[in-house]
């Protein structure tokens, strides 16, 4: 984030205005991919500074946002969440796994490789744990100085796994921004995150409130807090 990178001043940085994890903007996009490191390592040709910090003025292809994404992430449309309760969010969740589950093994095929397993748990022991840490606000078989790292890494398996199973929907590729706005919006498993937030805050746990305060929601989605 650019705030960030102002307050730890690196000699050189190039701030590129694309979604989170994707510092070269468009996958599969080599020409587009170039331009961005090209424009980095130009940096590092300048004699000024000693701090400089330049914007990268262009925005990725196909992030414009100008997909329709009515029908895009599911044949039959996953149902509004309940937010009736934590156990009915888990059993959302469970239902919308299961719906997705044959193109998440789709886009499994096709690319070889996931970026889901940072946790080191089963995304199906990752939702239990998630849903413990709403009700209780902790969970045992995790230290508590690491309560925080689990909850990072936990909540960002469960929203790759998400994006990995719609962006191998039939039709082609959505954009970054709508794929996230699909998950933060229309997804238990965005509702869960969003419902931890609060939980984060109020805990006596400094690593875990740590995460509520600065990465449990992406900025461009935290107007859904007061939702």
């Amino acid at each position: 984030m650019r705030e960030n990178t102002e307050q730890i001043r690196p000699p050189r940085a190039l701030w590129v205005p694309f979604p989170l994890g994707r510092p070269f903007g468009a996958p599969h996009d080599a020409a587009f991919q170039r331009d961005v490191a090209r424009c980095a390592l130009t940096l590092l040709e300048r004699r000024d500074g000693p701090v400089i910090l330049e914007d990268f003025a262009r925005d990725a292809p196909g992030q414009d946002g100008e997909t329709d994404m009515e029908g895009m992430v599911c044949p039959v449309r996953l149902p509004r969440p309940d937010p009736m309760g934590q156990s009915t969010t888990i059993t959302d969740i469970k239902r919308e796994m299961a719906q997705l589950a044959p193109w998440r093994e789709r886009f499994l095929t096709a690319n070889g490789r996931t970026i889901v397993g940072i946790s080191g748990m089963a995304i199906e022991e990752a939702v239990a744990f998630l849903g413990t840490v709403l009700e209780t606000g902790r969970s045992d078989p995790v230290d508590d100085g690491d309560l925080g790292l689990a909850v990072r890494n936990t909540t960002e398996d469960l929203r790759n796994w998400y994006v990995e199973a719609a962006s191998a929907r039939p039709g082609g590729a959505a954009s970054g921004e709508l794929l996230a706005d699909w998950f933060w919006g229309e997804t238990a498993a965005g509702a869960l995150i969003l419902a931890l937030h609060p939980v984060a805050l109020a805990s006596e746990n400094s690593g875990f409130r740590h995460v509520g305060e600065r990465a449990l929601v992406p900025r461009a989605q935290q107007h859904r807090l007061a939702d």
